[in-house]
């Protein structure tokens, strides 16, 4: 199993220097007899992860900072938490089933949105379910509004298209990962971030810097791991139902249930609308498209005698955008040259299985493999440019997790990876400059790995991995990296890492916004390797009173460097955006400083302020910071909680930077612009909830200030001219927004 493995990589490197509690997890019928429960889930409390118990129901967990209550936890039971003293080495558990009749006691433990992980060698932001639920993200794309982190923006003011920044560069460079599973690759990335809704969700890690060579050469300014509810969730049935003032409508559902004794089923569904096309700014277009999605997913876990498990699920996806000039219809005015509109089809298939089979007596020592197969089809036109693509891809990955002694463990193995491609790019009739430069290329990859981790107890933790892979369309590529943690005192850690990142660029796909422009894409050269390397310091302050942490303070700062970027530049022409290799130097720097802090008990305060300076060196425009990125981010997330959480009120208030706008000299604006840059600008939110029993009750407002970017489509009274782009966004297209919302857990 992938997820055990790369945990192992990065955390189990740390085990020796945190004490592990070992156990067993019984279930206790209503007739007093026992039995071992297998695949239980055991974490302590707060934690947005933990482990299984085998199929005798043992477990062992390493401890996490204070951790001192374990919560267990098994379908068809009732949840434990038991305080476990900080000398304690084995405990027993026993669950009663649900319907034993005792009187009830509740436990109640208030999970933190926002943290920084105490125990991975790399620095890790994580953010809890809990925090998924503070804003009541729909999806992936709208869970990092309290982030400077991880920064989101739209792509272009016609598809909808939600983009990613960390560390001051383009989502592009961040890879995806679903349960340590690379994912959102190819066609599938342009829009991948709406597919995972929130609801789905217990968990996100955002892991900054070049991660792991388990995961492959993709990381260069870090990951994004996302955990999905587990099919040995105690939660049998979870019901997510929400509607905004523009009508957007979305219902989620998760059904967990237990088809034999070792056999574990969760069911995923998902259905979402927006029927309205609205137009606040009166510019003629809808702000933004309209989108239907459905999509399901069916995730398995089967437990094996001796700690094996084999995990395996399948996934399907629908979705339909439709943007433009109001009232556009895609059959009667797709021909017309005077009327502009846009309609986007994505089709996805996705099916995957991850064996984990310990060895050895100390669950030290592993085996796994992975297996992953995507589909994934576009349809869509933008005006009269056509793009239609489909997409094949297998991942296949094989790992073997060693330990020995108590400051030793090593993770090698193999990985291969296989991307083919169908696809069709026209613009009306005018020819196209370098078509097949433009176009994804078949590429196959293979390769082996090592990682290497050394510990000393309460102290230093050191990773050193290397990857060497052998690429179809680039040759013998070598990924180096390097992580270390050390431990300055019991409260203050410190975190380095360095390495090397690679990937294949995609013009189109990785710059979806070329769509939304009448400028021809022209590219004269074959793209080369993107290639850069990463640098990072961090230091985490944890601060105590009575033996309680009540605040913690991170600094952290990070430096990419380019060898080569695909750049694509629409600061060259007046008709064409031109895609070249670069020529120069392209770099970004990023200082962010987190402060996470309960003064009160329930009053929680999260704050944040991320200043990032990326530039790079474009054949017009000269040595300039990156277009359409901001400089800086700050961020203050209030909650608060009465006791037992029966209400909870969140506020959010962000501060936004400003970004560099394309030159004026080739791209013509509809609105003022001092000096070139966009203005300064904030952004607020709240929402309160209700809690019953089984029943959360939430109603919110996004967006409360209303700001909005003015005229963000250049040229939009003549969508047929040169000048039509609705490329250069920079700030919000859509206005306040209330919404209302339940969450039924059973």
């Amino acid at each position: 199993m992938k997820k055990v493995f790369l945990l192992l990589a990065l955390s189990l490197s740390v085990g020796a220097s945190a004490a592990s509690v070992h156990g067993v997890a019984r279930g206790v019928d209503n007739s007093g007899a026992e039995e071992p429960l297998a695949g239980a889930n055991v974490y302590w409390l707060g934690a947005t992860s933990g482990v299984l118990t085998d199929s005798n129901g043992v477990f062992t967990i390493a401890r996490t900072g204070n951790s001192r209550r374990l919560v267990v936890a098994f379908f068809g039971y009732r949840s434990d938490t038991i305080a476990v003293d900080a000398s304690a080495a084995h405990v027993e558990v026993r669950l009663r089933v649900s319907g034993y009749d005792l009187d009830e006691v509740e436990v109640h433990g208030r999970q933190k949105g926002t943290s920084i992980s105490r125990v991975n060698t790399i620095s890790t932001e994580m953010i809890s379910s809990a925090g998924l639920k503070k804003l009541a993200c729909c999806n992936l794309a709208e869970s990092f509004e309290n982030s400077a982190t991880v920064t989101v923006g739209f792509s272009d003011a016609v598809s909808g298209t939600k983009q990613i920044r960390m560390l001051g560069l383009a989502g592009v460079y961040t890879q995806m990962l679903d349960e340590s599973r690379p994912v959102m690759r190819g066609l599938s990335a342009t829009y991948g971030l709406s597919y995972t809704s929130g609801s789905w969700l217990e968990g996100i890690q955002i892991s900054k810097g070049t991660a792991s060579v388990v995961s492959g050469y993709d990381a260069i300014t870090g990951q994004i791991n996302v955990e999905h509810r587990k099919p040995t969730s105690p939660d049998r049935l979870f019901v997510n139902a929400y509607l905004n003032s523009d009508y957007r409508g979305e219902l989620n559902a998760a059904w967990a249930s237990q088809p034999a004794p070792a056999l574990y089923n969760m069911l995923l569904l998902h259905a979402s609308g927006d029927p309205r096309a609205v137009d606040v700014n009166g510019d003629g277009f809808a702000d933004q498209p309209q989108v239907q999605q459905i999509s399901a997913a069916d995730r398995w876990l089967y437990t094996f005698g001796g700690g094996a498990m084999l995990r395996a699920g399948v996934r399907l996806l629908a979705e339909d955008r439709q943007g433009g000039q109001l009232g556009f219809d895609r059959r009667a005015d797709r021909d017309d040259t005077l009327k502009y509109g846009s309609h986007i089809a994505n089709r996805g298939f996705n099916a995957y299985a991850k064996l984990g089979v310990p060895l050895g007596s100390d669950q030290r020592s592993s085996a796994a493999l992975v297996a992953d197969y995507t589909l994934h089809e576009q349809k869509s036109f933008f005006g009269q440019k056509i793009y239609n693509g489909t997409e094949h891809s297998v991942y296949l990955n094989a790992l073997l997790q060693l330990g020995w002694g108590q400051r030793h463990s090593a993770t090698v193995g193999l990985g291969a990876r296989g991307d083919f491609y169908e696809e069709e790019y026209r613009f009306g009739k005018r020819s196209i400059d370098g078509l097949p430069y433009l176009l994804h290329e078949n590429e196959l990859v293979g390769g082996a790995f090592a990682e290497y981790t050394f510990s000393v107890e309460n102290k230093l933790t050191a990773i050193a991995g290397l990857r060497v892979d052998q690429n179809s369309l680039y040759g013998t590529l070598v990924t180096p990296r390097v992580h270390v943690k050390y431990d300055l005192t019991e409260t203050l850690a410190a975190r380095a890492s360095a390495g090397r990142g690679l990937r294949s660029p995609n013009v189109i796909t990785d710059n979806i916004w070329v769509m939304a422009s009448q400028r021809d894409v022209a590219a004269y050269e074959k793209p080369k390797m993107e290639d850069a390397w990463t640098f990072g310091l961090s230091l985490v302050k944890y601060f105590r009173v009575d033996s309680e942490e009540k605040a913690t303070v991170s600094v952290d700062f990070f430096h990419t460097s380019f060898a080569n970027q695909l750049i694509v530049d629409q600061e060259v022409s007046g008709n064409r955006i031109l895609v070249y290799n670069l020529s120069g130097a392209s770099y970004a720097n990023t200082f962010q400083v987190d402060v996470n802090a309960e003064p009160v008990e329930r009053l929680g305060i999260y704050a944040t302020f991320r200043y990032s300076d990326a530039r790079v060196q474009l054949r017009e425009a000269g040595f300039a910071r990156r277009p359409l990125v901001d400089n800086f981010k700050g961020l203050l997330n209030v909650s608060y909680a009465t006791k037992f959480n029966k209400w909870m009120l969140d506020v959010t208030a962000q501060i936004n930077g400003q970004s560099r706008l394309p030159s004026s000299r080739y791209v013509a604006y509809d609105y003022d612009v001092k000096d070139g840059y966009s203005p300064v600008y904030p952004l607020f939110y709240a929402q309160v909830t209700k809690r019953y029993r089984t029943l959360e009750v939430y109603v919110g407002c996004e967006n409360i200030a209303n700001y909005m970017q003015k005229n963000p489509i250049i040229s939009a009274a003549n969508p047929s001219s040169s000048d039509f782009n609705a490329g250069v966004i920079w700030g919000p297209l859509m206005g306040r927004k209330f919404y209302a919302g339940m969450r039924l857990t059973l």
